[in-house]
């Protein structure tokens, strides 16, 4: 199927055993995929799975085209990853946007282009709408200088440096407060919308996952334990024996969607 993503018996191996079984699932542009599951499930082992970053059997799509048999710097345009942890480094902020752009580059080029730096600045336009991100002076402010927020955000620009129709986020809400956390899940999803990417996103909370994601694929114990739209993973016996935790399965006051809770 054209315009999706498609992951058929993807699996991965570690040294003693599988980390992931058999895992196929779809997704399409314009549209965001919650990965849910517990601690230990393969929720980042998925996603690296996909980046080719850790080894793993199984066909990976985009658009119809292999993603596993293009050479790196070609997957690189067509898969972009935004890790959990972001590094402090000495970089300044443009600087680390820019690296997003190195898929690009000609073999012979030493420097980034005049075009390049353009994209990267719109990038971070971009990702830095209203909260004066955008607004700094790009050659001068440190990586290391900057809030987990603003290196979260950071991050997501350097992903879409690279101009690629998939975009995976390993857990960008980690750490940060829930103002931070709604405001990256809404510019995670306006840029997927925007740009008609196709994102895939790991997250812990089940309750910001139903707010801001389309779909959602639930992995326990390396193995795809439920998948589909809010109706097909919101069901509290199921949840209840992946989480080990009892569960109320309740109503947003707001949005007439589903609220989890733990039972106490």
């Amino acid at each position: 199927m054209t315009d999706t993503l498609s992951v058929e018996h993807l699996s991965a191996r570690y040294p003693g055993g599988f980390a992931l079984k058999d895992i196929s699932f779809s997704a399409s542009r314009q549209t965001i995929t919650g990965i849910l599951g517990p601690n230990g499930s393969g929720k980042s082992t998925l996603l690296h799975s996909l980046c080719r970053l850790v080894p793993a059997e199984g066909k990976v799509c985009m658009n119809g085209k292999d993603i596993w048999s293009m050479r790196p710097q070609e997957r690189a345009k067509t898969i972009a990853i935004v890790p959990q942890h972001i590094e402090k480094s000495p970089l300044s902020l443009m600087d680390f946007v820019l690296t997003g752009r190195t898929p690009h580059k000609k073999w012979y080029q030493l420097s980034y282009e005049a075009k390049d730096r353009t994209i990267a600045e719109e990038c971070l336009q971009t990702v830095g709408k209203d909260t004066g991100l955008e607004t700094y002076d790009l050659y001068r402010k440190k990586m290391n200088e900057l809030s987990g927020g603003e290196r979260q955000l950071a991050a997501i620009a350097r992903a879409l440096c690279q101009q690629a129709d998939v975009l995976l986020l390993d857990e960008p809400t980690a750490n940060l407060d829930l103002s931070n956390q709604i405001h990256i899940l809404k510019t995670i999803r306006r840029v997927v919308l925007h740009k008609k990417m196709t994102g895939l996103i790991v997250l812990h909370d089940i309750n910001l996952a139903i707010g801001f994601c389309h779909r959602f694929l639930c992995l326990n114990q390396g193995q795809t334990a439920m998948q589909g739209d809010i109706r097909d993973i919101i069901q509290k016996e199921r949840l209840e024996a992946i989480y080990h935790t009892p569960l109320c399965i309740g109503t947003h006051p707001q949005k007439d969607t589903p609220l989890v809770l733990p039972a106490f």
